[in-house]
């Protein structure tokens, strides 16, 4: 039983260790192909494990020598070993699931890894834009201040160069004004020389005759009407034409000075207005020197505009850009949240799926262990009628073997009576017996009919089996014997020999 336990366990083993070495071979082969592959292999260790309990039975019939305690511990070791056989197969079932989910979470988090690195690349790209921009920027920058500055160092030059040229037409103007006051004033100064040397030369003219002097012309004009002769008339009246005659002279005077007065102050007028034309014309000059000046400043402020512009133009692609950063920087969030989401929910996929798939293997595993229990329930029936019928051969033959021993013993003492009658006898040599004379001792140890049920007690020797083989006829083991011319006693001692090896046999 040792022996046959040990033989089991040992191809039970063996049979593991291959369904091991199965169950590892479908990871490197696709995962489409694992699932029908392993199911194939567990229907293949099914239909082995029919197989070789189907052949176990006409094996173990031969090995159950004893029953009792070891028939037990056959029962429970089978049961051990079936157990193990059946989480085998739960095991292989399950590993091929948990392969094909962990390639697909593989497949999934390196498809998403390829896209983070997609989306981290065009980042970089992006921020990498955006530096050039920004470098870009500081450089316009730089060049527009260093614009500025120059174009304020060139506004200040040319506004110094203004301010000293008005400064300057400002002191020409201010020696212009001071130089007409200079000669209004001697103009001034001449005109009251010759006014008080007009007053003296008519002080002169009249300290002559101050009396006429004194006289006005109404006094003259009384002296006339009231004279009485033609003497005091005629004075009277050439003191009139003589005063007369000096103030026309004095009024004649006065217009030619004053006529010269206004000939030199005509000239001066006309002077002055030559020296303003020029002034004019130098200050056209001046205006159209700034007009130019100011049309260079007004392209000069055109190009700082175009800089400008520019400028604004780089500031709103900058904050184009920002923009688009800070929206890419949402949308790397929002797929952050849909990855998390993604990988959540696939991993509650994944476990309604393994979940799904754990209950349809140990569905499938029940079925499979009801299947085993009804055949193992079938294989047990048949090995406990086996058993039975081994059980009621052994006891045959443990009767058939008292029986034989028996009928040994009684061979030998008939052998020694014989001997003693031989020796007591009258000196007859001993004959061979005859076909006759054996029929006759073997007939008179017959056995009684055989029973029903065999009992340890009993002689007899059931009808289904003999220690040397079928019953030949349904007569006495021995009679086979009888039929032949040998010595009953020699025959006896072969009989005995062969119960022996049969006991030792069923010993073993």
């Amino acid at each position: 039983m040792e022996d046959w336990s040990k033989e089991i366990a040992h191809s039970y083993l063996e049979q593991e260790t291959t369904g091991r070495n199965k169950s590892t071979e479908p990871d490197e082969q696709p995962t489409v192909n694992s699932k029908e592959g392993m199911h194939q292999k567990s229907n293949e260790l099914v239909n082995e494990a029919t197989h070789e309990d189907t052949e176990l039975p006409g094996q173990r019939s031969r090995n159950f020598p004893y029953p009792g305690d070891e028939t037990a511990d056959c029962t429970t070791k089978k049961s051990n070993i079936m157990e193990h056989r059946d989480n085998h197969l739960h095991c292989e079932c399950m590993i091929p699931c948990q392969v094909t989910s962990d390639l697909d979470k593989e497949k999934k988090i390196a498809f998403l890894l390829k896209e983070l690195d997609i989306l981290r690349a065009s980042n970089k790209k992006l921020q990498e834009k955006l530096y050039k921009e920004d470098k870009e920027q500081r450089k316009l920058k730089l060049k527009l201040e260093l614009q500025e500055k120059a174009t304020e160092a060139y506004i200040a030059e040319k506004t110094a160069a203004l301010v000293e040229e008005v400064y300057f037409a400002q002191k020409e103007r201010d020696e212009a004004i001071m130089s007409r006051l200079r000669l209004a004033n001697e103009e001034r100064d001449e005109a009251i020389a010759r006014a008080k040397h007009m007053e003296m030369s008519l002080k002169v003219l009249e300290n002559i005759n101050p009396e006429e002097n004194d006289m006005t012309l109404q006094e003259l004009l009384n002296r006339i009407n009231n004279a009485d002769t033609g003497i005091a008339i005629q004075k009277n009246g050439a003191v009139i034409v003589d005063r007369i005659y000096k103030t026309k002279e004095c009024k004649k005077r006065i217009t030619a000075e004053e006529m010269n007065a206004v000939i030199e102050e005509r000239d001066a007028a006309l002077s002055q207005c030559k020296r303003l034309e020029q002034e004019l014309h130098h200050l056209k000059e001046q205006n159209q020197t700034s007009a130019n000046n100011m049309r260079h400043l007004t392209a000069e402020n055109n190009q700082e505009r175009a800089l400008k512009a520019k400028l604004l133009a780089m500031q709103q692609a900058r904050e184009t850009a920002i923009q688009q950063y800070k929206k890419l920087e949402e949308e790397i969030q929002t797929l952050r949240v849909y990855y998390s989401l993604h990988k959540s929910l696939s991993q509650e996929e994944n476990l309604k799926d393994q979940f799904n798939h754990t209950l349809s293997t140990y569905e499938e595993a029940l079925k499979n262990r009801e299947n085993i229990v009804s055949i193992t329930q079938q294989q047990n029936e048949e090995l406990s009628t086996q058993l039975q019928q081994a059980l009621t051969d052994r006891a045959n033959m443990e009767l058939e073997l008292q029986h034989a021993m028996e009928s040994s013993q009684a061979a030998n003492d008939k052998v020694q009576n014989a001997r003693w009658w031989r020796r007591h006898s009258i000196g007859e040599p001993w004959k061979r017996c005859t076909r006759r004379s054996a029929g006759r001792i073997f007939s008179s140890h017959s056995l009684p009919p055989h029973p029903e049920t065999p009992s340890p007690t009993s002689r007899e020797i059931p009808p289904s089996r003999e220690p040397g083989g079928p019953r030949l006829g349904g007569q006495h083991p021995f009679s086979a014997l009888v039929g032949r011319n040998e010595c009953p006693r020699s025959r006896a001692g072969q009989i005995y020999s062969l119960g022996g090896e049969n006991a030792q046999t069923i010993k073993n």
